[in-house]
């Protein structure tokens, strides 16, 4: 019988392969290449800024005093904290992959996928709700074209279904 590995805490759910580039060390090989296909539009003058692991606050690191919260950006957060000794809950961050500055001004916010795991779910839905504006997105390399994860899952459901309506005739 096969015995099992299990992963430490640190290597996470899903096993990437860390990866350097321009002395940059890439959580991931998907992250890499898409920080390389970045650079090529770089040099053509398409993208004018990029941006690595930029962190989003999604909920501030907060204290609970008698019965209130009070958050980290409260003017009294330090005082009561020291005084009474309360514990921080600490902050929950969302760390994009890729913030992108483009030629004409516009911005994104990228995070390259293989896999959504529930966490990641979690946090696209709380910044989505805290950063309504923002321009954010998920994308797969598929066929070394980087397309969008969710229009690409989309794609996959439907060719199954018709692939099973096919087989069952």
């Amino acid at each position: 019988m096969a015995r099992r590995i299990r992963k430490t805490k640190a290597e996470g759910r899903i096993a990437h392969k860390k990866t350097i580039v321009d002395n940059i060390t890439f959580d991931s090989k998907t992250e890499s290449k898409y920080y390389i296909y970045l650079k090529e539009l770089k040099a053509k003058g398409i993208v004018t800024k990029i941006e690595l692991q930029v962190p989003f606050i999604l909920q501030d690191k907060y204290i609970i005093f008698n019965n209130k919260v009070i958050y980290g950006s409260d003017k009294d957060f330090n005082k009561i904290k020291r005084k009474y000794k309360c514990p921080t809950i600490l902050a929950i961050k969302y760390i994009a992959d890729f913030v992108v500055t483009y030629s004409d001004g516009h911005v994104e916010v990228i995070d390259t996928k293989g896999i959504l795991t529930p966490e990641f779910k979690i946090k696209e839905k709380l910044l989505k709700c805290k950063y309504p504006n923002i321009n954010f997105k998920v994308l797969a390399l598929v066929k070394n074209e980087w397309v969008d994860y969710y229009e690409h899952q989309k794609e996959l459901r439907l060719k199954k279904r018709q692939a099973n309506k096919k087989g069952g005739k």
